[in-house]
């Protein structure tokens, strides 16, 4: 802390209403200090003691991330806060691997940044060191909050070499957010190698990651390398982790405990230099409750814990990201593809997405085999009402008795042909919102949450416009 009653803050930006705005706001907690250029920053930082520095990513005569690096070199434990109104992923997960404390998307929010500067100064700076910076960040997109957090944490497992649990849903990217780690750490010039444990029989799993001498069982008629050893001097992900089977979990465990490996066969255990990544859907902590988990792996994995958001939560990001998998499914196919129409964005925007991002992708790549044009509609998408209504219901008498009737016309259809289901249930459910609706199609629309077009679309299909309403089944509401 410096000797100055206030703490004593830098302000590094080459725009000057910027400093004139960080004076005004925050000159009442803290003494601040400008500095217009890189050069500026530096000759301050060597010459006067500062608490903490806000550091804008481009400037005039100075790469911001560079002169982060000079920060760190002449302090390091000097808190770094980086902003900058051109935030993107790969600027974000470097800034967070070159050791900033933060990173604030310009305009700042004042109080946000009085209260990070009030938390920075409270306590004593931790020190840390500065990988080196790969370029290069995979395909994740985003620029949702969700995505900034996930973002830094990469950045912050970047910037060490411990163990990390990627957790999250099925189809939300954790393979990329391990491989995105890999690239952004000190081991990206090293192999990074993945084991999909869930998809290897269990009596086979130990030999694919340990590997075996020729001889070592029946059919092993060659030595063969195993993922660790292939994995040397860089990073190993294990994929759904919670599928090992017990007895391969203690050995894996024994190996994170002393860097050695033991390929079936041999008798000398060989060390191994690697980091190791795993990755799940299922609740561990439950997995280790029921025994089904042991709970000194599962602690020596959560060194590091990143949760991947699930694609629902990420607001915007859905467009963006259908937009990419739109562009490049048009060069696939040789066709050009300039968007969506708007009742398919409604449509995107308001599906729960329970398969994630993979979901997604799938998604618009069928889309696209359907579009008759350059525009994708609702009706390509083939989303449909049944997974998207209900999660959004409110509280209101229209939307709980409709999911009432919903579930009863749901288990009638059950044991329907698998490839008549689907139709059956959507025909079913839109013949219960018309019902309740009272023939109004604006109304069933609303209840279905979706757009009056898309339900005409539906209507047609399995032209319910022309006869009349099948009979309530049992248990359904009477019309209104």
């Amino acid at each position: 802390m410096a000797t100055s009653m206030k703490p004593r803050i830098l302000i590094v930006d080459d725009e000057p209403n910027v400093h004139y705005s960080f004076q005004r706001a925050l000159a009442e907690d803290f003494e601040i200090h400008s500095a217009f250029a890189g050069e500026d920053a530096i000759a301050i930082v060597e010459q006067q003691p500062v608490d903490a520095v806000l550091l804008d990513v481009r400037l005039v005569d100075a790469d911001g991330l560079a002169l982060l690096t000079r920060l760190r070199a002449e302090r390091p434990d000097l808190p770094v806060v980086v902003m900058s109104a051109y935030a993107s992923t790969d600027m974000v997960i470097r800034a967070t691997a070159l050791a900033a404390r933060d990173f604030l998307p310009k305009p700042v929010d004042v109080p946000t940044l009085r209260r990070l500067l009030h938390e920075i100064v409270s306590r004593q700076s931790e020190p840390a060191v500065a990988p080196s910076p790969n370029a290069g960040v995979g395909q994740l997109l985003g620029h949702s909050p969700v995505m900034l957090e996930l973002y830094k944490q990469i950045g912050r497992a970047a910037a060490t070499d411990a163990t990390v649990l990627v957790t999250g849903e099925s189809g939300t990217g954790k393979e990329l957010v391990a491989r995105t780690i890999h690239e952004h750490s000190r081991r990206s010039s090293g192999p990074f190698v993945a084991l999909n444990c869930a998809a290897i029989p269990a009596e086979l799993l130990e030999a694919e990651l340990f590997g075996h001498e020729r001889g070592a069982f029946t059919g092993a008629t060659a030595e063969r390398t195993g993922k660790f050893a292939l994995a040397h001097g860089g990073t190993l992900l294990l994929d759904e982790i919670g599928d090992m089977a017990l007895p391969l979990q203690a050995k894996l465990l024994r190996v994170l405990q002393t860097r050695e490996v033991t390929p079936l066969g041999a008798n000398t255990p060989r060390a191994v230099d690697v980091r190791v990544i795993a990755s799940t859907n299922a609740d561990l902590e439950e997995r280790v409750r029921r025994g089904a988990f042991r709970a000194d792996l599962y602690y020596r994995l959560y060194v590091f814990r990143i949760e991947v958001p699930p694609l629902r939560t990420r607001g915007a990001d859905i467009l963006l990201l259908a937009r990419t998998f739109l562009l490049r499914e048009g060069e696939r196919q040789g066709r050009t593809l300039i968007g969506f129409t708007p009742d398919a964005e409604a449509a995107l925007l308001h599906h729960p997405w329970p398969g994630n991002v993979r979901e997604l992708e799938n998604t618009v790549a069928r889309a696209c085999l359907h579009a008759p044009g350059s525009l994708v509609g609702a009706e390509d998408l083939q989303l449909g009402p049944l997974m998207s209504v209900f999660p959004r219901a409110t509280n209101n008498n229209d939307a709980s008795s409709c999911e009432l009737a919903f579930r009863q016309a749901l288990q009638q259809f059950v044991a329907a042909a698998p490839q008549r289901l689907y139709d059956q249930v959507e025909s079913r459910l839109i013949e219960i919102a018309l019902e309740h609706a009272g023939g109004n199609q604006v109304r069933a629309a609303r209840l279905l949450g979706i757009s009056r077009n898309v339900l005409r679309n539906r209507m047609h299909k399995y032209n319910l416009g022309r006869r009349q309403p099948a009979h309530l089944v049992p248990g359904n509401l009477e019309p209104r």
